[in-house]
């Protein structure tokens, strides 16, 4: 059938609509949307909501870059729970990577999984990372249901460094305080041979790091305790589960995680630990989600608990 000139002006104007909506979403959600296998991902999103998505601030401004996620999204995803994975990089290294066997392993178990930056020294000492972290789990939580995540089941996960950014904001509640948040937001903690939960136990035992942690944290053992995530555990106040997994080649990652294991528990705080001692302080982390890695088995049974 033949279409009159007002037919063809309805559908180019449908046409044209539909092209608006897409674009327009495709702004809202993301610089950038890729797919891979039954994975989809939406890579360089801003949670820093003062800054401009442009190509030039990606190109040319560390500041930027280092307020950008990205998320990966399992295809049939609603109301999915959400992993946010910190790395690690003694504070002053690190990024959030790309396509991960973490994001692989994560999504296959349904999850949504997001790979955050912060702020580095020794351009920004801390606090600037535990307020990023902070900054960043509140844009997911405002906006992760676009995605198809659950705001309300959100878990942290953090390497080394990583780890003790995600157990500080989880303890002190000055960081996600300023972000209208309580404690009561993070469903779980799950910290990779983090030996950062006592910052001086740290600092005495790798004397060969001082220059990197100075960098960070400066040179007053005070300003060291502050940043302790340690320190925070105290009765009566929201904790939520923490599982500390261990790697066997770090004395000082076995006490320090040992020393927040029973600070955890003599308030009856849930906490769970476990000491892998065929993984080193990298691979615990890089071999994460691999195929028959036992790491990411025990993380499953721990999120599968009743």
């Amino acid at each position: 059938m033949l279409m009159n000139k007002k037919q063809k002006i309805y559908i180019l104007v449908f046409i044209l609509l539909l092209v608006y909506v897409n674009l327009n979403l495709f702004i809202k959600i993301g610089w950038a949307y890729t797919q891979w296998n039954d994975i989809q991902i939406y890579a360089d999103l801003n949670y820093y909501q003062d800054n401009k998505d442009t190509e030039e601030v990606l190109q040319y401004s560390p500041e930027m870059k280092a307020h950008l996620l990205d998320i990966y999204r399992p295809k049939s995803c609603y109301c999915c729970p959400v992993m946010v994975y910190v790395h690690g990089g003694t504070w002053v290294l690190g990024d959030k990577g790309g396509l991960s066997y973490k994001a692989k392993a994560f999504t296959a178990a349904g999850f949504i999984y997001i790979s955050i930056n912060y702020r580095l020294s020794p351009d920004y000492s801390f606090p600037a990372q535990a307020y990023d972290v902070a900054r960043a789990f509140s844009w997911i939580r405002n906006n992760i249901a676009d995605y198809g995540g659950n705001p309300e089941q959100i878990y942290l996960l953090g390497h080394s460094a990583g780890g003790h950014l995600a157990a500080l904001i989880a303890l002190d509640e000055r960081y996600l305080s300023a972000f209208d948040l309580n404690l009561s937001v993070i469903t779980g903690v799950i910290g990779l041979d983090s030996a950062a939960y006592h910052l001086p136990s740290l600092f005495a035992a790798e004397p060969e790091n001082q220059y990197l942690f100075s960098l960070a944290f400066g040179d007053n053992p005070a300003d060291w305790e502050t940043a302790s995530p340690i320190n925070y555990i105290r009765e009566g106040q929201i904790v939520p589960p923490f599982l500390l997994l261990v790697a066997g080649d770090r004395e000082v990652s076995k006490i320090v995680n040992n020393n927040f294991y029973q600070h955890l528990s003599q308030y009856n705080y849930d906490a769970t630990i476990f000491y892998i001692e065929e993984k080193d302080h990298v691979s615990i982390d890089y071999d994460l989600g691999k195929e028959d890695d036992p790491v990411f088995q025990v993380i499953l049974n721990w999120l599968k608990r009743p």
